[in-house]
């Protein structure tokens, strides 16, 4: 067995980029909150992926995207200092204390810079060696910041006001023609984030790594930038969990979990790889002791579209709960 994990989410509550670039916003005195800068951006990333079908570009590509902003107005000890004070998953620390102990390989595979995916793991006991994440290289910050005017005095504005249609046109000429030809374009170039199409690569290259079929895989995700993993564990095989998800997360797994611990997850895999056979066989008894304790399994049908929304409500449900603003983000 073995078994991947996102990170904002299952592990850890925030959007720890959102949060920075709201830090960056504090900063500059700006009158808008900054936090909806990065759900602009967020936005404009799933447009790209999921309309646009953009070449080379995955989910969670945000952070290729707002790497300029990061890099011109914060530093290092901001990101690190946000992560340390950030709050684990409720049952976090004991998963993977049960995981460790039963010598389960398991790696932590997310969008998150590394001063975040770096901090959490040592949280939880866990090998930095064991976490693949996004690079971000505070050595190319450029000496001017005057192209990121346009984004913060023109753009953002006019997307406040209008929406995300009014602004498209200008945030793809931005960060696709003006970004790379600018002072910023290093640091464009060389952040690859660990998304989408990203995160199953390194899947795929670490099942070879320990001569581990995919069908002897648990994988745990809750986003847009995990569906490529989940489905390609569920594909073949093994057991992807939607972990207080949304859609996109739920339509890519086989199991949702629902609740405000992830430590329950411990249950799939002591019985993996029957984990659909656990959740079926599950007494009326076992189910509303389950749900008094906020624990939430379900086999996902997508063929079922009433049961389908009612296992989407209690993700959402506990997705807020946990999340709070970062639930929104997709």
């Amino acid at each position: 067995m073995i078994a991947f994990f996102d990170l904002e989410g299952p592990l850890c509550p925030i959007d720890h980029a959102a949060e920075i670039v709201a830090e960056i916003g504090k900063k500059l005195g700006k009158e808008d909150d900054f936090y909806q800068l990065f759900e602009m951006v967020s936005l404009y990333d799933d447009e790209l992926f999921l309309i646009d079908k953009k070449e080379d570009y995955w989910p969670g590509d945000t952070l290729k995207l707002i790497a300029p902003i990061i890099i011109a107005f914060a530093d290092e000890e901001m990101l690190y200092d946000l992560s340390r004070k950030a709050e684990l998953t409720v049952g976090a620390v004991e998963l993977f204390d049960f995981l460790h102990q039963n010598e389960i390989p398991t790696y932590i595979i997310s969008t998150s810079y590394t001063h975040h995916a770096y901090t959490i793991a040592a949280k939880l006991n866990h090998p930095e060696s064991k976490v693949r994440c996004t690079t971000l290289d505070f050595m190319l910050r450029p000496s001017s910041t005057d192209t990121l005017n346009q984004l913060f005095d023109d753009i953002f504005p006019r997307y406040l006001k209008d929406g995300l249609s009014e602004v498209k046109k200008d945030l793809d000429k931005f960060f696709f023609d003006t970004i790379p030809n600018s002072e910023f374009g290093p640091i464009f170039k060389s952040t690859i984030v660990c998304g989408g199409g990203r995160k199953k690569a390194n899947v795929i290259e670490l099942l070879e790594k320990h001569n581990i079929d995919a069908s002897e895989a648990i994988a745990v995700g809750d986003s847009i930038t995990d569906i490529q993993m989940l489905e390609f564990i569920r594909k073949n095989g093994g057991t992807a969990i939607s972990f207080n998800g949304n859609n996109y997360s739920l339509n890519s797994s086989t199991i949702a979990y629902s609740g405000r611990s992830i430590f329950p997850l411990k249950k799939l895999f002591k019985v993996f790889p029957k984990t659909t056979d656990f959740i079926k066989h599950l007494s009326a008894k076992e189910r509303n002791q389950m749900a008094t304790n906020e624990e939430f399994l379900d086999i996902i049908d997508t063929n079922s579209p009433e049961d389908f929304k009612r296992i989407l409500e209690l993700q959402k449900k506990y997705r807020q709960i946990l999340r709070q603003k970062a639930a929104q983000l997709t």
